[in-house]
């Protein structure tokens, strides 16, 4: 290992003896950065070999930690028991699945700013950017919990870039489409499609929904938590907690189902054949019906941006149509949804025109007319 200042690998390191510790670090592509780092060491070693007062560089001194990934990781999941259990599972999904096995054994001190931006390089040629972020987020995290608790000097993930993501696909469904595909649901399965379709709701907000939670004689249905793999949570954030008209699509159908469906100990409205919440199979059901429907499949998390789109091009206000979908504001629906909006706003100028033309005919009808003298 060289002492000074050397590339390795896209990235620029310093390394320096103290007494007899080599001490090297890594500074990424900044070679400045680097060479003020070891400017700064050198001089500190030189007053402390003057002084005899090595104070000042014990943190550079002590023993290396022998803490792999793994342990952290482990060290980190256990103190995070107040996530909802959705985000637990995606965590241990994502140690298992991408970072355990490209980091697990490795020691913290020994990752560097080139290990993790070469494991999104190699990530990314097998997911999405997206993905790529979100696996990314979670060593990040581990990182920074490493590094408040000084088990490493700095935290490696900071200078790694994220990546640009695509926007979602929004991609709804036609009306005719829709009807279709419902048509030819199962029974059992149609009254939860119809709910999705023509309410707003996000499909963990309609598995969680009881009873209790709808009011026929407002017309609304109040949405208060969500379920995901079975266990139930508050809302994805503070503005998902909200109320939502209930439309006489959905209004009918959870009307016929009451009267024949059998109730729940808990109260739930979509259940199974087997009388229990309904948690699986939904994707299934709904590709296999976009099957026997003939209808090009896209998955039916789509039937949200269906109703979007649908309310935005009938003119519907912008702000409302926010409240409904419970975004944390009204930026979240420009930004998904703003080819809509522009439509609608197209056929409000027409509108406009046409009443302005009418009017202006009124104008020029209720003119005094001139008499010549």
């Amino acid at each position: 290992m060289k002492n000074g200042l050397y590339l390795l690998k896209g990235s620029w390191y310093m390394c320096v003896k103290i007494r007899g510790v080599r001490v090297r670090k890594s500074f990424g592509t900044n070679r400045y950065a680097a060479e003020v780092a070891l400017s700064e060491l050198r001089k500190l070693r030189a007053i402390a070999n003057a002084t005899k007062d090595w104070s000042g560089l014990e943190e550079f001194l002590k023993p290396k930690s022998t803490i792999t990934f793994a342990m952290a990781a482990e060290q980190y999941m256990a103190e995070r028991a107040d996530l909802k259990p959705s985000s637990i599972r995606s965590y241990k999904d994502i140690l298992k699945n991408y970072l355990l096995p490209y980091f697990g054994e490795k020691e913290l001190a020994a990752i560097t700013e080139t290990d993790i931006a070469n494991f999104q390089s190699d990530l990314l040629q097998k997911v999405s950017a997206r993905r790529v972020n979100n696996v990314s987020g979670l060593l990040r995290f581990i990182l920074k919990a490493c590094t408040r608790r000084k088990l490493i000097t700095e935290n490696p993930a900071l200078g790694v870039r994220t990546l640009k993501e695509k926007p979602p696909e929004i991609d709804p469904f036609k009306t005719d489409e829709l009807t279709a595909i419902i048509n030819v649901l199962p029974a059992i399965y149609r009254p939860f499609f119809i709910c999705q379709a023509w309410s707003g709701a996000r499909p963990n907000e309609l598995l969680a929904l009881r009873w209790s939670d709808i009011n026929f004689k407002r017309d609304e249905i109040y949405i208060r938590r969500g379920r995901v793999f079975g266990k139930e949570g508050t809302p994805k954030t503070s503005s998902s907690v909200r109320v939502i008209p209930m439309f006489p699509p959905v209004r009918q159908v959870l009307l016929e189902l009451q009267e024949t469906q059998t109730r729940h100990i808990k109260d739930y409205v979509f259940l199974s054949r087997s009388g229990e919440p309904i948690d699986t199979h939904l994707d299934r059901q709904w590709r296999l019906a976009c099957k026997r429907a003939s209808i090009r499949h896209r998955p039916s998390y789509q039937l949200r941006h269906t109703f979007a789109s649908m309310c935005l091009t009938q003119g519907c206000d912008p702000g409302w149509l926010s409240r409904v979908l419970g975004h944390v504001s009204m930026q979240t629906l420009f930004k998904h949804y703003a080819r809509f909006i522009d439509g609608a706003a197209k056929e409000n100028e027409k509108r406009m025109k046409n009443f302005l033309l009418v009017t202006n005919e009124s104008i020029e009808t209720s003119k005094p007319k001139m008499v010549a003298v």
